[in-house]
């Protein structure tokens, strides 16, 4: 009989054995006390800006097709689609021999004319130096009228001359701007009347940035934010511009949004390449303290305040937030000191104990 128990006994030693090892009692025989290792950081009020980056890309902004300004068959091409070109760059030149013909004949009526004035000013003041002689009054009056009629019309041959040559140069087509041609739409032996579109260009010195940005910034982006770019293939080389324009980005599902930001004149960048954008949100001196601080719980976001080594749990609006970084807009004060690492297994009233930060 007693072999057959001895098992049973041992195992109820063995239980007992182990409760005794797990009583709560310390070496001493103190209740045993779990405090929670944790870090903390200092409550601070400083500066703190939310700021945002994306990747964008540079694009060219396009102009109205450049079209012909005088009558004339295309004699030569100097372009075609994809050619860089510089600001006056001839493009294209027409036959320019009709306004040729007209600029000789306006400068001979021009010649003429002149030749007529410089007469009659010299008849007008003859007559003035013997109007008390030999010339009367009226002869007088008949000369001076005859020298304004002549200048008005040297004024209206120098106008038709200018017109002229005003035409005869835009038989030479050029660009208004540096640019890149899109696409050629004339060729030689094409005939052109005034508004024939002759290419389509984009323009380098009007890049434009197109940035994404998530949806949940719409009531923060906004035209007249400055924005800092810059593009990976010039380090160092970062621009400064404003938000021109906020827009929902076009041909995707998940309601994201564009701005487009105007490059200042004169940017070099090639249009094409990439671009990344810090656009500063929001700007402000308050309570800060390490976004790990702040938990979320069902009732909102708190923050663990420690008091020697106990904590108190505040529930606090959160204002301005970056990655490292958040606003207390209530619930702490400077100075305070509140748990960084481990915040999120505390309760309030828990015992903590300080650690050094990794």
């Amino acid at each position: 009989m007693n072999r057959l128990f001895r098992p049973a006994t041992l195992t109820v030693l063995a239980i007992v054995t182990l409760s005794a090892g797990c009583s709560g009692k310390g070496d001493e025989g103190q209740p045993f006390v779990r405090k929670t290792p944790v870090t903390v950081a200092e409550a601070t009020r400083e500066p703190l800006q939310a700021v945002e980056t994306t990747v964008g890309r540079l694009e060219a902004t396009a102009m109205p097709a450049l079209a012909a300004e005088t009558s004339g068959r295309v004699v030569r091409l100097h372009v075609d689609g994809g050619s860089v070109v510089k600001k006056g760059q001839v493009l294209a030149e027409l036959d320019g021999e009709p306004q040729r013909l007209a600029v000789a004949s306006a400068r001979a009526s021009v010649e003429r004319l002149e030749a007529l004035l410089a007469n009659q000013s010299r008849t007008v003041k003859r007559y003035e130096e013997l109007r008390s002689k030999a010339v009367s009054e009226s002869m007088l009056e008949e000369a001076i009228a005859q020298q304004s009629a002549r200048e008005a019309e040297l004024n209206d041959a120098r106008a038709r001359l200018a017109e002229a040559e005003y035409r005869l140069d835009r038989t030479r087509i050029r660009s208004p701007a540096d640019a890149i041609v899109e696409r050629r739409l004339i060729s030689v032996g094409d005939f052109v009347s005034p508004g024939t579109p002759v290419v389509t260009i984009v323009g380098m010195d009007r890049l434009r940035a197109v940035l994404p940005f998530p949806e949940r910034l719409a009531g923060q982006l906004r035209t007249g934010l400055a924005v800092t770019l810059d593009q990976p293939a010039r380090p160092g080389a970062s621009l400064t511009a404003t938000i021109a324009e906020v827009r929902p980005m076009v041909g995707t599902n998940n309601r994201a949004l564009e701005a487009l930001v105007d490059l200042p004149p004169g940017a070099d960048w090639p249009p094409g390449g990439t671009v990344t954008a810090r656009v500063v949100l929001a700007s402000r001196e308050g309570v800060v303290v390490p976004t790990a601080s702040v938990v979320r719980r069902p009732a909102g976001e708190v923050v663990y305040v420690v008091t020697g080594d106990k904590v108190a749990e505040r529930k606090v609006p959160v204002g301005l937030r970056t990655v490292e970084k958040a606003e207390i807009l209530g619930g702490v004060e400077p100075g305070e000191t509140v748990v960084v690492s481990g915040a999120g297994f505390l309760t309030d009233g828990a015992l903590v104990t300080v650690r050094a930060a990794d």
